[in-house]
C-alpha cells in the first residue's frame, strides 16, 4: 500500500505544480502535500467549469465538474462550479500532463490565454 500511496501523491503533486503554473488557474484547497488527498479541485478564471470539462473530455481527459455535493461551500466562496481531477493507482504521469495541457487549451479556446 505504501507504493500505491506514493504513486498517487506523485501524481497529485505533479497536477498541482502543473495547474499552478497556468495563469488564471486557482487550486482549491491546500497546495502542499501535507494533509492533501487525491482530488484536485480547481477553477479557471473566466471559463466555466463545464466548458473546461468539455475541452478536457474532447482530449480524452475525464474530470468531474459542478458542485460536487458542496453547493453551500461553492455559494459561500462565490464559485459557479469547479472542476475536479482525481488520481488513483491506475493513472499515469502522462495523464497528468494531458490534464495540464487540456486546461491550457481551454484557456486559449475561450480567449483567456
Amino acid at each position: 500500500m505504501a507504493a500505491v500511496e506514493a504513486h498517487e501523491r506523485e501524481l497529485v503533486a505533479a497536477a498541482i505544480e502543473g495547474l499552478s503554473g497556468i495563469d488564471g488557474v486557482r487550486i482549491l484547497g491546500p497546495t502542499s502535500m501535507r494533509d492533501r488527498g487525491s482530488p484536485v479541485a480547481f477553477v479557471v478564471e473566466g471559463v466555466h467549469a463545464h466548458d473546461v470539462g468539455q475541452v478536457l473530455d474532447d482530449g480524452g481527459v475525464a474530470v468531474r465538474v459542478g458542485h460536487h455535493c458542496a453547493l453551500p461551500l461553492h455559494r459561500r466562496f462565490g464559485l459557479a462550479a469547479t472542476a475536479r481531477a482525481s488520481f488513483a493507482v491506475y493513472n499515469t504521469a502522462d495523464e497528468v500532463d494531458r490534464l495540464v495541457a487540456g486546461v491550457r487549451r481551454s484557456r486559449h479556446f475561450f480567449g483567456r490565454a
